[in-house]
């Protein structure tokens, strides 16, 4: 008994090597169900716009009711989703959105950026709001509002595909080249109207000018007037600051004046956030 300890010990040691070694020649990758399962539903509820019932879900993703259960149960006590408790309708939070912005870079630039976006609000009378990449989307990080009543705003969370937005499109502007032919790859795959060397003309428009003006793909009327935000301090950044432009008799200042007020204000978040 006591002699065949040890070489059962070698014996694990030796097939844990083997695995070990198996793994990193064949860059074996390790799954984990029920964390996959987990976000597969907050991936899909995170990309929709109304909820969804526990049946609904299911079938959207691929899975069975019985697998998501108590994925969704526990997504709901860590308040990742919530359950409308008379519909029984499930969707995201924005708890992932909140965590994301805890990271530094992000957490620094919108405190630095809050009183200079203020003080654009209140100088010009045009809502603002700060918007960065994530994956082939902006995501707004932060907003002020118009100090008027009359105004077009968007919700902190808000996502649209960077190319259908005035803000995407500013940031893909000024992003490192190789992340923009990647993120012009995906368009073109995903749209095959994508019109690349239009956005590649308009690219180099933006970048000469330092700012973009034109009409909102998302709502008539209203023109998106962008700046880019470029970071240099610990961590690269790059952002945009968004007015979204709408012609009002009570505020007959002109886009190109907007828009020479939002670039400088983008110019001093991008020097506040470089020194930090």
């Amino acid at each position: 008994m006591t002699q065949k300890k040890p070489a059962k010990k070698a014996a694990v040691q030796k097939k844990s090597a083997v695995l070990t070694s198996d793994a990193k020649k064949e860059g074996t990758r390790y799954s984990a169900p029920a964390l996959e399962k987990g976000l597969d539903i907050l991936e899909f509820l995170s990309a929709k716009a109304h909820a969804y019932s526990l049946a609904q879900l299911a079938d959207e993703i691929g899975r069975t009711k019985g697998e998501i259960f108590r994925m969704l149960v526990v997504l709901e006590m860590r308040n990742y989703v919530e359950r409308n408790r008379e519909t029984d309708m499930y969707e995201v939070t924005d708890k992932l959105l909140r965590i994301g912005l805890q990271r530094p870079k992000y957490r620094a630039m919108t405190e630095v950026a809050r009183p200079i976006m203020e003080k654009f609000a209140a100088d010009t009378r045009y809502p603002c709001h700060l918007a960065v990449a994530s994956g082939e989307q902006i995501v707004v990080i932060g907003r002020v509002d118009s100090p008027d009543l009359v105004g077009v705003t968007v919700r902190v969370g808000y996502r649209q595909p960077l190319l259908e937005t005035g803000s995407g499109r500013c940031i893909l502007a000024f992003m490192p080249e190789d992340h923009r032919r990647h993120v012009l790859a995906t368009a073109q795959k995903q749209a095959s109207k994508a019109d690349v060397d239009a956005l590649q003309s308009e690219i180099e428009d933006i970048r000469s000018k330092g700012h973009l003006i034109a009409s909102s793909r998302i709502m008539d009327g209203v023109w998106d007037i962008s700046a880019p935000i470029i970071g240099s301090g610990g961590e690269e950044i790059v952002a945009a600051l968004t007015a979204p432009y709408v012609s009002l008799v009570i505020n007959p200042m002109s886009k190109a004046h907007v828009a020479k007020r939002l670039q400088a204000a983008a110019k001093e978040i991008s020097r506040l956030v470089s020194a930090i």
